[in-house]
């Protein structure tokens, strides 16, 4: 759709906020220009940047408000004008030491819509994903939305971690599901009635937005066609930095404690049976061939069966071989991450 036939959600802010974005701003801000359907209000908060995010921004939406032949108007606010039906207005804020919690807390606060649509940098939207994620919004007074996220790989080693942790479109089942705040549209007044996103939370912090939601009866609904793609890590040194902070998260929220215990207790029981292996019974390891199909059950069945995320994530041919051996490594150490992260939430609670 061109941009001078699209639609502006006169009641919808989009927010989000970053830090040290400078090699991914662009792209998410250009997925969003690109939307068919474009917010009344976009808020971004920088939390202190120490790279060149927020002067990319600023130039970014400049440039975006210079251009002509549009029917959609960007006006920065400064207070120097008005908006009108087909106006987009644009508050750049910088928030020093704000985490993600702080920064979209202030970026909520500052929002004069009804409805509130989030994603994160590093992500790109779809284009049609804010008119996907507002569907039905205005029908049901509890429903919150959530999309569809999909994996963003280059590497090899990025292909096996988005098989690892990325469910496909098949395996998202309403009963359980979850919105991350990189997909999400909410009211505003729901935020403010659970309290905003947790302050002290930086990691894990939209789940507990979740169960927080659940639980003053909010029913959080999945919108299969709002999706957001989203950039895996690109090392192992980033790969146990992300999972060790979502479970010191998940145990200063206190969240998804049954989980984590039987995390600890497979991971001693595998340990229990290799040693006896290694030491006394060596016949005890097969014990070992029905623990590791179950363990890599998830991933080894999207990489050789069906997955319906991203397939351009899935390795092909001949790849898939290192990708059966290395899959169960890749998950004993992301699981290795969340036993220390989880006890490290536990020390500092």
């Amino acid at each position: 759709m061109t941009e001078n036939k699209k639609k502006v959600l006169n009641n919808t802010s989009f927010i989000s906020t970053v830090y040290n974005e400078e090699c991914s701003i662009l792209k998410f801000l250009e997925s969003l220009k690109q939307q068919d359907t474009l917010p009344g209000e976009i808020i971004i908060v920088d939390g202190g940047s120490e790279d060149t995010t927020f002067s990319l921004m600023e130039d970014f939406f400049v440039k975006w408000a210079g251009e002509k032949n549009s029917s959609i108007r960007i006006i920065l606010d400064n207070g120097s004008e008005k908006s009108t039906e087909n106006d987009v207005v644009v508050k750049l804020i910088k928030k020093d030491g704000a985490g993600i919690s702080v920064g979209r807390n202030t970026a909520i606060r500052e929002a004069s819509k009804t409805f509130i649509s989030v994603s994160d940098a590093g992500c790109i939207l779809d284009p049609e994903w804010l008119k996907e994620i507002n569907r039905g919004m205005g029908r049901d007074p509890v429903t919150v939305n959530g999309g569809m996220n999909y994996s963003i790989c280059r590497s090899f080693l990025e292909r096996l971690l988005a098989l690892c942790i990325m469910p496909g479109l098949n395996e998202i089942k309403q009963e359980n599901f979850m919105p991350s705040s990189r997909n999400i549209c909410f009211r505003k007044a729901d935020w403010g009635k659970v309290g905003g996103y947790p302050p002290d939370l930086d990691f894990g912090e939209d789940m507990k937005f979740d169960f927080n939601l659940k639980r003053e009866g909010y029913n959080l609904r999945f919108q299969s066609r709002a999706a957001v793609y989203w950039k895996m890590r690109e090392n192992l040194s980033g790969i146990f930095r992300q999972f060790f902070r979502y479970a010191k998260g998940d145990a200063l929220g206190r969240m998804y404690p049954l989980r984590h215990i039987i995390r600890f207790i497979s991971g001693a029981v595998f340990l229990a049976v290799l040693l006896a292996g290694i030491l006394a019974l060596s016949w005890i390891l097969f014990i070992l061939i029905p623990l590791a199909v179950a363990y890599c059950y998830r991933p080894c069945y999207r990489l050789l069966v069906r997955w319906d995320g991203n397939e351009d994530c899935r390795p092909v041919g001949m790849a898939k071989l290192p990708g059966l051996v290395l899959i169960p490594l890749l998950l004993i150490y992301i699981d290795t991450a969340k036993v220390f992260g989880y006890l490290y939430g536990l020390l500092n609670k």
